[in-house]
């Protein structure tokens, strides 16, 4: 696993250095930037201060590094901190303690833009930023209003993986002018998880992440982030789900059978709890082997970012390390 995580730093790193810095303030589509051909000199766009780079929808053209940024992920903003920045808006659910401690101590003042579901527009408009980072999927809707504002920085993170987020992190780095920063940080990144490696000594069980509440068991396949990245370190994924999120009943759970579980809670009394007064659920080797630690939610599947990243590992070090 040690080999995967190696070749997929060494892959974000090469695609980076081969983007050029040109042009400014505007997104040209994937396939006019391969035909025209005329990207400007990376040394003539360094000493304009320009920027470019490529998102999930093409090639994004910054006239120089932005220096007002809005983010629309809680994953954006802990991307931000650790390359030194701030933003000055960001999207919290209009909650701030859904920010990791580690975040939240380093972001300083911030104006809340509310949910990362229906942004609001005029208050971002507000805010007059210089860039504006936001998810693929979640915010496609909004997208054409965002643009009239500032340039937008479009990336894949509500569906990407533990992979995907490094290539996004880079992506940023590079687009606020710190890809320096943001190398470094990568190895120093790439470091604690070799450390992680080493402190888990049997890495042959069956792990499961899940979100749990009133409702349902979410359970991380290795398609998300959260599970990719357990799978990363090692384990075994149980859920074997062409789904990132899919929702398991008790029975499907037993089925899998779980060694250990990470459960991230979002109300104090959850559904785990309901299930057990069933015989099912002490019948799941995590149960009866005392393996199911809870975690918390805003570390482990909000933050999905370098810090989530290293917190998790510290989590998964202390239950399941020697």
């Amino acid at each position: 696993m040690s080999h995967w995580m190696t070749r997929t730093l060494r892959t974000v790193l090469i695609c980076l250095f081969a983007v050029s810095l040109a042009a400014c303030g505007k997104t040209v589509p994937k396939e006019e930037a391969s035909a025209s051909g005329n990207a400007a000199p990376a040394s003539a766009a360094q000493k304009a201060g320009k920027i470019t780079v490529q998102d999930a929808m093409g090639t994004v053209e910054l006239a120089q590094k932005p220096e007002r940024i809005v983010t629309m992920e809680f994953s954006f903003t802990d991307a931000l901190v650790t390359l030194g920045l701030k933003p000055v808006g960001a999207a919290d659910d209009s909650n701030p303690a859904l920010f990791m401690d580690a975040v939240k101590s380093q972001i300083g003042d911030y104006k809340s833009v509310g949910s990362r579901y229906e942004p609001n527009i005029e208050l971002i408009s507000s805010l007059q930023p210089d860039l504006i980072i936001v998810d693929l999927n979640k915010h496609k809707n909004a997208i054409p209003q965002l643009k009239a504002i500032a340039p937008l920085l479009v990336l894949d993170d509500f569906q990407a993986d533990y992979a995907q987020m490094l290539k996004n992190y880079m992506i940023i780095a590079q687009a606020t002018g710190k890809e320096e920063e943001g190398r470094k940080r990568l190895a120093e990144h790439q470091t604690k998880m070799d450390e992680a490696k080493k402190n888990i000594k049997n890495t042959n069980l069956r792990v499961l992440p899940a979100v749990v509440n009133t409702k349902g068991f979410f359970a991380h396949s290795d398609h998300s982030y959260t599970g990719s990245f357990i799978a990363m370190l090692g384990f075994t994924d149980p859920v074997k789900n062409e789904a990132s999120y899919p929702q398991f009943t008790l029975e499907q759970l037993a089925e899998a059978n779980p060694q250990a579980m990470f459960l991230m809670p979002i109300e104090k009394e959850n559904i785990e709890k309901q299930w057990a007064s069933n015989p099912l659920w002490g019948q799941i080797e995590a149960v009866s082997g005392n393996k199911v630690f809870y975690v918390e939610r805003r570390d482990w599947s909000l933050s999905r970012g370098l810090i989530g990243s290293e917190k998790m590992a510290e989590d998964i070090v202390k239950h399941l390390g020697a």
